[in-house]
């Protein structure tokens, strides 16, 4: 985790969760820019431009927290994207990655495809992660059919430790930034 802060606000940046969607960039590129060293600039923007911006990262990777002293109203700081927010809403819905398989949702969970319509309503729904499903996003077992095991060589308690794909941002980025 690296942090950027100033005297009103801190913005926390977890790499082994970004998905890179660009969000950030995109929503408000003169605090979030890949060009410059370090890549996030508290000072760019007021702290709640950057609290609304970062409360609409999709992986959680970027997260805000207030020093003390902060100018910044606590009640417009209680977003998704405050990092004590898990600890103030309990999640209600769990995701198993399952080995050499889908990913299985369990808790009352609401799915929405692109087009915005609702696809399932439910307690239990599995999700391909394999992209071979003739029915996605939920899984078929074709996975196992197609020799699909990305797993292998991983025990099932291991699964945490897994990184997510962010090399390429990361090395963009630079160790130290």
């Amino acid at each position: 985790m690296k942090e950027y802060r100033n005297e009103h606000i801190i913005v926390h940046w977890y790499p082994e969760l970004c998905a890179h969607p660009g969000t950030c960039l995109r929503l408000l590129p003169k605090v979030f820019n890949l060009e410059q060293r370090p890549w996030v600039n508290v000072d760019a923007a007021e702290p709640e431009e950057i609290i609304r911006a970062i409360d609409q990262c999709p992986s959680g990777a970027l997260r805000y927290s207030l020093p003390k002293g902060s100018k910044v109203n606590a009640q417009r700081a209680n977003g998704v994207g405050n990092l004590n927010y898990e600890d103030r809403n309990p999640s209600e819905v769990k995701i198993k990655v399952c080995s050499n398989g889908p990913l299985l949702v369990e808790g009352s969970a609401l799915l929405i495809g692109i087009d915005g319509k609702v696809l399932k309503e439910g307690g239990r729904i599995a999700l391909c992660r394999c992209g071979f499903s003739e029915n996605r996003p939920f899984c078929d077992g074709v996975h196992s059919k197609k020799g699909w095991v990305p797993d292998r060589n991983i025990r099932e308690n291991d699964m945490d430790n897994i990184g997510s794909g962010n090399q390429l941002l990361s090395e963009k980025m630079g160790e130290n930034q």
